[in-house]
């Protein structure tokens, strides 16, 4: 009879384990969202001032009262719905601000979409105003298909659709011009 019961108990564990074995599958893909909406950030931040430094030596400050971090996305990016103010400092100390009412950042390609009344102020005293702005990190490079409007230190205006530039503005290619330029005799 004792026999009979450890027959028994060892078919029960056995059948147990099976069961466990063939019904236990991943469910990480699951469980590792849980509670996170599809569409929702990973997080949200309220009035940031990042400092970015290179080699010790501050070259930018980016300030925003609004961040959504969706970097868990399979084309990750960051979102300042409420605009962003950016400081960037060159090598001697100067400082240019760049404005605008909207700003994507996306991780993968270093990229960043500025829209909205987008105000640069170069630390030369060139002043752009546009409706759009991309400025590629990976290159230090700007441009613009959108129409905008610049005012040189020198007095010179002009209105234009489309631009790039280096981020210095110190090589500046611009398309379909019409202004008001100053040249020496």
């Amino acid at each position: 009879m004792q026999k009979k019961n450890i027959h028994i108990l060892l078919n029960f564990v056995t059948v147990f384990a099976v069961t466990l074995f063939f019904s236990c599958q991943s469910n990480s893909s699951k469980t590792d969202n849980y509670g996170v909406l599809e569409d929702a950030p990973i997080a949200e931040g309220y009035e940031i001032n990042l400092k970015y430094t290179d080699s010790g030596r501050l070259t930018a400050i980016l300030k925003t009262s609004k961040v959504l971090d969706f970097t868990n996305k399979t084309f990750g990016y960051q979102e300042f719905p409420e605009g962003i103010v950016l400081d960037i400092i060159d090598k001697d100390g100067k400082v240019s601000v760049v404005k605008s009412n909207y700003a994507i950042y996306y991780k993968q390609t270093g990229l960043i979409d500025m829209r909205g009344d987008v105000d640069i102020k170069t630390a030369d005293s060139t002043h752009l105003m546009a409706k759009q702005l991309y400025w590629d990190q990976s290159i230090n490079w700007v441009f613009t298909d959108q129409p905008y409007k610049s005012y040189l230190p020198d007095g010179t205006v002009n209105d234009a659709d489309g631009f790039d530039a280096n981020q210095d503005f110190t090589i500046l290619n611009s398309r379909v011009n019409e202004g008001i330029m100053f040249i020496e005799e």
